[in-house]
């Protein structure tokens, strides 16, 4: 029988999503310690969500006609009782899953940036408190980098140039335009039509015709494309910025 103390600090047990196999190896909280292991933790749970989020995305926007036959049928229903000219017209298909998953999608990459630059605070490369991939007037990120410029640990400078290179490279290859894009789609300037299908409509022997269900786009590139190019970007940067971490960490026990 349990005695008062064991029944209150049980060990866990996770029944994992297959999800969850993706992001072991790159977040193994087995290989770290004190604060970081937390951490680590939760960039796992995250990494793993947005490894799922962008699976379904993917999904969604691979079977869009299939999602948009309702869509199309009111469309066909108003053709019949009442033809309209199709190309004064702009048509969208309103799906509140793919919404969703755009908005988890733009999210998980925000927070999982979030979660593991606060290892520059626990694996003291830097002597000040990193809370969050925050910007300042030098854009998305710029308070960790001025923190790794100006507060690094003065045994650590060398790593803390390293990262600093990095992040750099990563903001400039993917992660400026992900967070300026996640900006755009969810705040309401330019309205909710990005988070839409776009239906390509056609008229044949008198009816109206699917011809295409289009995902959105952002910088010409459909939905699911985009997913998938960040979720590199993603796993590239965390491989090399914990790898970093990890030389410190072997260098300076």
């Amino acid at each position: 029988m349990a005695t008062a103390a064991e029944s209150h600090n049980p060990i866990p047990v996770i029944c994992a999503d297959a999800s969850s196999v993706a992001g072991a190896e790159i977040f193994n909280p087995n290989s770290w310690l004190d604060g970081s292991k937390g951490l680590i933790q939760s960039c796992w749970t995250e990494y793993s969500v947005l490894h799922h989020c962008v699976a379904q995305l993917s999904e969604m926007c691979d079977g869009a006609e299939k999602l948009c036959v309702k869509n199309v049928d009111t469309l066909q229903q108003q053709w019949r009782m009442a033809k309209f000219e199709l190309q004064k017209l702009a048509f969208f298909a309103q799906q509140p899953d793919l919404h969703i998953r755009i908005e988890a999608f733009f999210s998980g990459v925000k927070t999982l940036l979030d979660l593991i630059v606060q290892l520059l605070s626990t694996e003291k490369i830097v002597d000040a408190a990193v809370d969050g991939f925050h910007r300042d007037q030098n854009g998305y990120g710029g308070r960790v980098l001025n923190v790794l410029r100006n507060n690094a640990v003065k045994t650590r400078k060398d790593v803390a140039g390293q990262l600093d290179a990095l992040i750099s490279e990563h903001k400039k290859a993917w992660i400026d335009q992900v967070i300026f894009a996640r900006d755009q789609l969810i705040h309401p300037e330019k309205g909710m039509h990005q988070l839409m299908f776009t239906l390509e409509l056609s008229e044949k022997d008198g009816r109206l015709l699917l011809i295409k269900a289009h995902p959105p786009e952002i910088d010409s590139r459909p939905m699911q494309q985009f997913a998938q190019d960040t979720l590199k970007g993603v796993t590239s940067f965390s491989e090399n910025f914990l790898a970093l971490l990890h030389e410190k960490a072997v260098s300076n026990p």
